[in-house]
């Protein structure tokens, strides 16, 4: 690279796009960032910062004041003692990475969506003077980092007013309670609405820890702060014990490669992928309700008397079947000649009957979503990767799906599947299943929000939808070709 191109930042474009330009405190910013490259270079990373500075001229002797004029930022011991005639201090900042590392060409043209909440305990955009004398002027901004490898970063800002909300108005105590003419008195009145079940004005709409607003529907049994990641069930108002959280491994390039390496899978069908087009790439996080579950399983059965396969392990017994039908087959086809049939080392044997017990441990994954997600057949979540759930964690960019079934549903039908599985194992091991009886211990459920990568893609004018792990890039299922497509 020659020296001159080292030392200065590549040829690029910003724009830090917002839907208004003035916010209120407690308000939530959402805005996305546009970045149009003009030559090559490659992305390390692109971040977006919520940034708020207080700058004081003259002498600070009083740090307090009304809502306007108070001092917010933590002071240092430097500006207490040495009081210089301009402090500028931090206020605020909660820089979140919005993307990857990547390659960038020319011509390249690249929008990443970001969202903040602005903290409803700071101060407000302001400039003026205060009470000991000194001026102050508080500033909000959005700014962006485009971190470059080899060369100077890239970097734009965009400053936003923020303002103090205005105040709700609140209706008179007791005017609705209370008619002329009534025989209960106010007292009584209340303890009868006390006495009454949740009404839409006892629903949660702020979150007890941070004071960010929730946005709560009725069909909503949970609800997550989006800033903090406090979580409460919304009848009980208590909150929600086992929250956890996976964390996402992987970039979008990384994604978008899966994905082309599932749509090839099968003999049929390699070379899907050069002809597929990739649309869009989305990160979700997904409510999963877990359960770690112990299973002891008692059957009857018989064995033998036809193509059943013997008691004993999976691999074996497939191996054994499989034999089977094909001795049979040959056989059949043979006695159709009129030869003799083909008896190659297996003989019709008499049934005999087989009781047998087995144990199992599952960590069973329950979706805590009431609307299928058919992209996800089955997601063997890393639960040995969980951390406790930290709002800070999620990526700006990530859809986050709140849950929409109890613990309790949950755990039901964790209970129906795993004896359904359970079934099936023993119905592998013998030709006629006839009794069985499964004990199982459920334990408590732990709530844990998964990543999960959906990829959209066409072929020939056919829409497409895969799911990947975004732990592990493991495909969890999805839509592809049956066979590859030639036109």
């Amino acid at each position: 690279m020659p020296l001159f191109k080292s030392l200065s930042p590549p040829r690029a474009e910003i724009q830090i796009e917002l839907g208004k330009e003035e916010f209120a405190l407690g308000e939530t910013l959402e805005g996305s960032v546009l970045l149009k490259c003009l030559e090559d270079f490659e992305v390390q990373s692109v971040s977006v910062d919520l940034v708020g500075k207080e700058m004081v001229k003259g002498n600070l002797l009083d740090y307090s004041g009304d809502d306007q004029t108070r001092i917010y930022s933590p002071v240092t011991s430097l500006a207490r003692t040495a009081r210089p005639a301009e402090i500028n201090l931090l206020m605020h900042s909660n820089p979140a990475p919005v993307s990857g590392p990547f390659k960038a060409s020319k011509d390249y043209i690249g929008r990443f969506m970001f969202r903040f909440f602005i903290p409803s305990h700071l101060g407000p955009t302001y400039q003026g003077g205060r009470q000991d004398g000194s001026w102050l002027q508080r500033t909000w901004f959005v700014k962006v980092n485009v971190a470059v490898a080899g060369r100077p970063d890239l970097e734009a800002a965009k400053e936003i007013r923020v303002s103090i909300p205005a105040p709700k108005m609140q209706a008179a105590a007791g005017s609705a309670a209370f008619s002329p003419g009534s025989s209960a008195a106010p007292s009584d009145v209340q303890g009868a609405a006390a006495k009454a079940g949740p009404s839409e004005e006892q629903v949660p709409t702020n979150c007890p820890r941070c004071g960010a607003p929730f946005a709560v529907s009725q069909e909503d049994i949970f609800v997550t702060c989006r800033y903090c990641g406090y979580s409460m069930t919304i009848a009980s108002r208590q909150r929600l014990g086992k929250h956890s959280m996976i964390e996402t491994r992987l970039f979008r390039q990384q994604v978008a490669e899966a994905a082309k390496r599932y749509m090839d899978k099968g003999i049929f069908r390699i070379g899907v992928a050069k002809e597929a087009v990739i649309t869009n790439i989305v990160l979700r996080y997904l409510p999963f309700w877990i359960f770690r579950a112990n299973t002891t399983t008692s059957f009857r059965g018989t064995v033998g008397g036809g193509l059943g396969a013997p008691v004993g392990g999976s691999e074996a017994q497939a191996a054994e079947v499989l034999g089977r039908i094909i001795i049979a087959g040959a056989d059949a086809y043979m006695r159709s000649r009129g030869g003799p049939g083909a008896r190659i080392g297996y003989s019709q044997s008499a049934p005999r009957p087989v009781a047998q017990t087995f144990s199992n441990s599952y960590v069973w994954p329950v979706l805590a979503r009431s609307s299928l997600i058919s992209e996800v057949n089955f997601y063997e979540i890393p639960a040995e990767k969980k951390i406790p759930f930290d709002q800070g964690k999620l990526p700006a960019e990530a859809e986050f799906l709140k849950p929409e079934m109890s613990e309790e549903e949950a755990k039901l039908k964790a209970r129906a599947e795993i004896e359904a599985k359970e079934r099936q194992i023993a119905s592998r091991k013998v030709s006629v299943l006839e009794t069985i009886s499964t004990t199982l211990y459920l334990s408590e459920g732990e709530l844990i929000h998964a990543p999960v990568w959906f990829v959209y893609y066409t072929i020939k004018g056919d829409n497409y939808v895969i799911a990947i792990d975004g732990c592990e890039g493991r495909p969890l299922g999805g839509g592809r070709p049956a066979f590859k497509i030639s036109l």
